[in-house]
């Protein structure tokens, strides 16, 4: 029997070694000052006024519990027209500031458009998209479409002249 026990005792030992090693382990999450986890803020800047065939800004500003979200792993704007996302295209942003990747861009035709900023870090991802329109026709169009959207009432087609 005592020879059961030193056997026993042999592989018992390192089982329950692993056992109690394996339930210790916690996932620990960042807190900010006031224990929640920490909030991240997204703020997609357009320029106030479109041109075509001129140099057009297109900036973003990142934070985390307020404080500017430095150093992205990656940060790129993506620009499409509004029927033709096919033909997106996709511009490196610059860190111009701490937490304000910006980059500029020229767009040549008139018409709506859709701008999307990534910006990758390693513990986040933030992806904010916002229509623009540059052109007498196209700004009215997207006014109307912002106007439906707050109203509930459906958007007019686009186009439809018969």
């Amino acid at each position: 029997m005592n020879i059961k026990i030193k056997c026993m005792y042999k592989w018992a030992w390192p089982m329950l070694l692993v056992l109690l090693l394996c339930g210790c382990t916690t996932k620990a999450t960042q807190t900010d000052e006031s224990g929640l986890p920490p909030h991240l803020s997204v703020n997609l800047q357009l320029p106030k006024l479109f041109e075509t065939g001129s140099s057009n800004v297109f900036a973003v500003e990142v934070s985390k519990s307020n404080k500017p979200l430095e150093h992205a792993d990656t940060a790129e704007f993506v620009i499409w027209r509004e029927d033709d996302k096919d033909s997106a295209i996709t511009i490196k942003a610059d860190e111009s500031s701490p937490g304000l990747y910006s980059a500029s861009y020229v767009i040549d035709e008139e018409g709506l458009y859709f701008v999307q900023s990534r910006i990758k870090f390693a513990d986040a991802q933030v992806m904010p998209t916002k229509r623009f329109a540059i052109g007498a026709h196209a700004i009215e169009r997207l006014a109307q479409l912002e106007s439906a959207q707050h109203s509930d009432a459906p958007a007019p087609a686009a186009g439809g002249h018969h």
